[in-house]
């Protein structure tokens, strides 16, 4: 499923129009229908008291199609005119044209606010479609004190495409936004319903076709971030023949670990053994032996010399790293004045086996970016904001911003595979883009990040390729701890909780295939 900007999503409608011959109208009454279609499968009960808010531009066209779908029906919802008549042009005036012809009733912003208030109060459903994906910058009067009134009020919200208010392509919102419960969105998702306050805003998010498919983005040559779905989670996973054996699912190894930071590599060797892997080995710095294999159940343990709870920089040998097939280096690892040093003599000493480098292992690798870059295997890097604002030198704020660019052109610069992290972990490679939507404050605790990274390495450790091992990875991780916050709470969920759920997910994804 593919993401779309604003000017991306203007061109392919005039790509519609102009070279398919659908026309605006058309496209139009497609939109409303879905929309009037969901709200009567909702409310069955064709008294349910609804409020529709009409903009000047397509949205507002889309709001009357709504209206009279819904009256037509036998419903009774209160429709708003917010601009005056004069402003609508185009097909929005078409559809006030028809709705006020056929003496349909509405009704207009200059009654007043105290009016459209006493409305809001009455209504248990607000269709919200006032302002599209044009929205750049500050919503102005009166649609902002209109949306702080919808706001206000306890409705089931639904926007028309977009949360009015929301940045099409940003995300942001500069002052205010309708928080919406469900958003019905056309031909495909808009790219800001994943950055920044999109998803505080955009509720669940349903694409209708309207007639317009992505293949009209191929035919006019447009390179596209997409989704994660579901089906592409499981469809990117490792093939598993039923008569392998240990050997056949790859060797994960895992440096890391400290004194202060015991359990982050023990959480990445248990999720890669528990994700499939056929072995699960931690290496880790001989003074945290005791604690740690006392936590162990899965993993295999090598010891490095190590000096004040951290390795001392010595110790790689060939004999470490054979029949592995996949690395992963950082968790717990901890900041000690040889880690750029020990984290290189690693990468030289492998065979073009694929790398995932996470946690303090990125900061360690921060100034030796050209060792990715002419590395023969696949690199994967796994960081949060505050470590990809390290990586490029920029600000949380800056990299928060721009989640996607950056990403893309720090993956495409270095030839490295990136997972950025946040609460919708972006994928990147030099190739493409995906977004994953899923995950909650659940995964918002110590020792989730470090899950994730178990999770790549064993995708990579059983031969998934780089954009296969993380987008598998990334949903599984999300939905894991979506379940386990539904199982128990989502303060209570801990990463042993997130293991276990990210089985079941697992289970689920072999009886579909």
């Amino acid at each position: 499923m593919k993401i779309v900007k604003r000017e991306e999503m203007l061109e392919i409608e005039r790509y519609a129009m102009e070279e398919i011959g659908i026309s605006g109208a058309v496209l139009m009454e497609i939109a409303g229908n879905h929309v009037a279609e969901a709200i009567m499968r909702s409310y069955p009960d064709q008294s349910v008291h609804i409020t529709i808010l009409v903009g000047g531009g397509n949205n507002g066209g889309d709001g009357f199609v709504i209206a009279r779908r819904l009256i037509d029906a036998g419903y009774a919802p209160a429709v708003w005119l917010l601009v005056d008549e004069g402003n609508l042009k185009g097909d929005a005036r078409t559809q006030y044209q028809i709705h006020t012809g056929r003496g349909l009733p509405l009704r207009l912003v200059e009654e007043g606010m105290s009016s459209l208030d006493e409305t809001l109060k009455q209504s248990e459903v607000l269709v919200d479609a006032m302002l599209g994906t044009g929205v750049k910058g500050a919503v102005r009067e009166p649609f902002s004190q209109i949306i702080e009134q919808v706001n206000a009020h306890d409705l089931h919200v639904i926007s028309v495409d977009i949360p009015s208010g929301l940045d099409c392509n940003t995300g942001k919102v500069e002052n205010v936004a309708v928080a919406a419960d469900d958003t019905y969105t056309f031909a495909m998702p808009k790219l800001g319903f994943f950055l920044q306050d999109g998803p505080s805003v955009v509720g669940n998010w349903h694409v209708k076709d309207i007639s317009v498919p992505e293949t009209f983005a191929d035919a006019l040559g447009m390179k596209l971030p997409e989704v994660i779905t579901h089906e592409l989670a499981a469809a990117s996973l490792p093939k598993r023949p039923r008569f392998g054996h240990k050997g056949t699912f790859g060797h994960a190894l895992v440096f890391g670990g400290s004194k202060p930071f015991v359990g982050a590599p023990l959480y990445s060797a248990h999720t890669a053994f528990h994700c499939g892997a056929g072995l699960s080995t931690l290496v880790i710095p001989e003074e945290t032996y005791p604690v740690i294999a006392s936590q162990n159940q899965t993993a295999l343990i090598r010891t490095l010399p190590s000096d004040g709870g951290h390795f001392n920089g010595t110790g790689v040998a060939p004999e470490l790293f054979e029949k592995v097939t996949a690395v992963a280096i950082g968790p717990g690892m901890g900041r000690f004045e040889a880690g750029p040093e020990f984290i290189g003599d690693i990468i030289d000493h492998l065979d073009a086996q694929p790398i995932v480098i996470d946690a303090d292992g990125l900061f360690h690798i921060k100034d030796q970016m050209e060792l990715l870059s002419r590395y023969e295997g696949p690199v994967v890097l796994t960081p949060h904001p505050g470590e990809m604002g390290t990586l490029t030198g920029k600000s949380v704020p800056e990299v928060e911003a721009d989640r996607i660019g950056i990403a893309h052109d720090f993956a495409s610069r270095h030839n490295v595979n990136l997972v950025l992290k946040g609460h919708r972990t972006i994928v990147a490679t030099p190739e493409g883009i995906w977004v994953n939507p899923l995950g909650n404050d659940a995964l918002a605790k110590g020792g989730t990040g470090d899950l994730l990274t178990g999770m790549i390495t064993a995708f990579l450790a059983q031969g998934a390729r780089p954009e296969d091992a993380m987008r598998a990875a990334v949903h599984i991780h999300a939905v894991s701890g979506e379940r386990a916050a539904l199982k128990g709470s989502h303060y209570g969920v801990v990463p042993d909780d997130i293991i276990e759920a990210s089985r079941e997910v697992l289970k689920q994804m072999e009886a579909e295939k």
